[in-house]
């Protein structure tokens, strides 16, 4: 009998020592939990002000931060809408080992070999407007309507629109009505082009532009603005994947336009009809395939 019992107890402990299997499944579940790699973070990449950017393999993007946060940052994003460009070059001359890249934006007589502007072909936009002003006129006024650029002289960029207009609804009038850069003028001049006429009106954008939409859709008309055509995650995405392959840009601008997509449909007004929008898309697909605009 006592033989019997010291058995069972050897056997006992044999158990207690991992012999029965559940000790030994819990560790294995607790050892592939803590195995979990962390998600990679690559590249660190710092977006400063209302800049739309694209997940880009290899980068890990931080949206929203300050400029004055970011120099640990080697490759940092600033918003022209957002930051003026003399702050962006004191910080990228105070921390030369980080890259800055003004988005939308020259630098113009701010070169620096860790600064570059991302400039968008403004004109080539400003022709899309006009294409998009001219099928609104054709719609709502027939051959007698009239659009209008509104805002300070910008007469290339007024062309520009005109040429738009016209590629798609020939003999589409055009008003120029130049204003003030300030907001309320700006307003007042495009309510003065919609008491001549003009069933749409465009301007380049910021608080003039804004200005000026207002205006049109207190009169119940359509307002656009350079923005609306303008995709800055475009280049944003170009500089961020070459970032990642360690290529660096710097001292110079690089002028993105509709070629690269960087120039499309990127907001319609509320006003514009779907089969509007409808051409206007095909039409930035004719201007990025190189193709001359028609209606």
């Amino acid at each position: 009998m006592r033989a019997v019992l010291i058995a069972l107890a050897l056997l006992c402990g044999l158990a207690a020592a991992g012999c029965g299997g559940a000790h030994k499944t819990t560790t294995t579940v607790s050892a592939k939990r803590a195995s979990v790699p962390p998600p990679p973070l690559g590249l660190r990449v710092g977006v400063v002000g209302p800049l739309e950017v694209k997940a880009v393999p290899g980068a890990s993007i931080t949206r929203g931060g300050r400029l004055a946060t970011m120099p640990a940052y080697p490759l940092v994003l600033v918003s022209a809408q957002s930051v003026d460009l003399a702050a962006v070059d004191a910080v990228a001359a105070r921390y030369p080992t980080s890259h800055y890249a003004y988005v939308g934006g020259s630098t113009k007589g701010h070169h620096r070999p860790n600064l570059v502007g991302l400039v968008l072909n403004d004109g080539q936009a400003a022709q899309l407007g006009g294409v998009v002003a001219g099928l609104v006129a054709a719609e709502q006024g027939g051959m007698n309507a009239r659009i209008a650029w509104v805002g300070p002289q910008e007469r290339a960029l007024a062309a520009a629109f005109a040429r738009g207009a016209n590629a798609v609804q020939p003999g589409t009038t055009v008003l120029r009505a130049w204003s003030g850069a300030l907001p309320a003028s700006c307003k007042e001049a495009a309510l003065g082009a919609i008491a001549r006429g003009a069933v749409v009106v465009m301007a380049h954008g910021g608080l003039c532009g804004e200005a000026a939409i207002a205006g049109a859709h207190q009169q119940n008309h359509v307002g656009l603005q350079l923005s609306d055509f303008e995709l800055p995650s475009v280049p944003a995405g170009v500089l961020i994947g070459d970032a990642v392959a360690g290529v660096f840009r710097g001292g110079e601008d690089i002028v993105f336009g509709a070629s690269t997509g960087a120039i499309g449909v990127r907001h319609l007004d509320p006003g514009i009809s779907p089969d509007i929008a409808v051409g206007a898309r095909a039409a930035a697909q004719q201007l990025a395939s190189g193709l001359p605009l028609r209606g």
